[in-house]
């Protein structure tokens, strides 16, 4: 059995590398902005609501491209000690055919149901890299999610899109050159469920290292979740407004031993709403950081 369910893999595999590899790919640097489709969701709440209860086609849990994702954390804003953090973002489409998209930002920390969607058209076969996404291309400020949503030509919710994406947030390292920097995935919208219990491994608090949680809720109200230590036992109680996200620290005492190894539970207090989560952990004195996401 298990060795028809590998065969059965690789031959997918073998037709999806096909597929791709079909057309060639090209690379830009800018995002084309387009005007609403008729018909096309204005808010994020309404394009959340026609993707409720979207269940993803694969039986067996690899990564593919999906007609809609999310980045859990994105921003242009001033950090510390001299620090100011910008997103790069880059959007992929992989079909032989221009894809319109629709993006909406969640601010951090406010209630984003009424946020608006900005649209954009990605030529077929292409991956668009956009520096300063947040700034440049949906000119905003601040610390948010965000969201991209395939859609066609009228509106509808395009379940044919070939979607993906990446996120690097970075700074300049205060008195160099050089940078520093976290990568974020893109996360599918259906990434964690309710109240099922998600995990987060391979996190560091210490003296040497300070690690934050961040939680994207995608439902029209507010929720709380509680945030364990495995390693511990400290928790916190985090409250998440409605489609928003918020990234804080852990709690004091999270980290264990001398190197302040720790894990994380996180549990919310409802049901039959997607929500997705991750953790992060910086070196304190070289600023060097790397994320781990929430997996149910």
């Amino acid at each position: 059995m298990m060795r028809g369910l590998r065969l059965s893999l690789s031959l997918a595999a073998v037709a999806l590398s096909v597929s791709i590899g079909a057309q060639p790919l090209q690379m830009v640097t800018q995002l084309e902005r387009i005007e609403r489709p008729e018909g096309a969701p204005r808010t994020i709440e309404e394009a959340v609501a026609r993707s409720r209860g979207r269940v993803r086609a694969q039986v067996v849990a690899i990564d593919l491209h999906d007609s809609e994702f999310i980045i859990p954390i994105a921003g242009n804003a001033a950090g510390g000690n001299g620090t100011y953090f910008r997103s790069d973002v880059v959007i992929a489409n992989y079909r032989s055919a221009a894809q319109r998209i629709g993006v909406a930002w969640l601010q951090s920390g406010q209630n984003n149901v009424g946020a608006p969607l900005i649209y954009f058209n990605l030529p077929a076969n292409t991956i668009v890299a956009q520096d300063d996404f947040v700034g440049i291309a949906l000119g905003k400020s601040g610390l948010g999610a965000v969201a991209v949503y395939g859609v066609t030509a009228s509106g509808l919710n395009d379940t044919d899109a070939s979607l993906d994406g990446f996120s690097r947030i970075w700074t300049l390292q205060p008195g160099s050159a050089g940078s520093v920097s976290q990568n974020f995935d893109a996360i599918s919208t259906t990434d964690s469920i309710g109240s099922l219990t998600a995990y987060v491994v391979g996190l560091k608090q210490s003296a040497d290292f300070r690690s934050n949680v961040g939680i994207v809720n995608l439902d029209t109200a507010a929720h709380n979740w509680t945030v364990r230590s495995i390693a511990t036992g400290a928790q916190s109680t985090i409250n998440v407004p409605a489609m928003s996200v918020v990234q804080t620290a852990i709690a004091n005492g999270s980290g264990s031993g001398s190197s302040g190894q720790t894990a994380l539970t996180l549990n919310s207090d409802g049901f039959g709403f997607w929500w997705t989560a991750y953790g992060s952990s910086t070196d304190n004195r070289t600023g060097d950081g790397w994320v781990a996401r929430a997996k149910q």
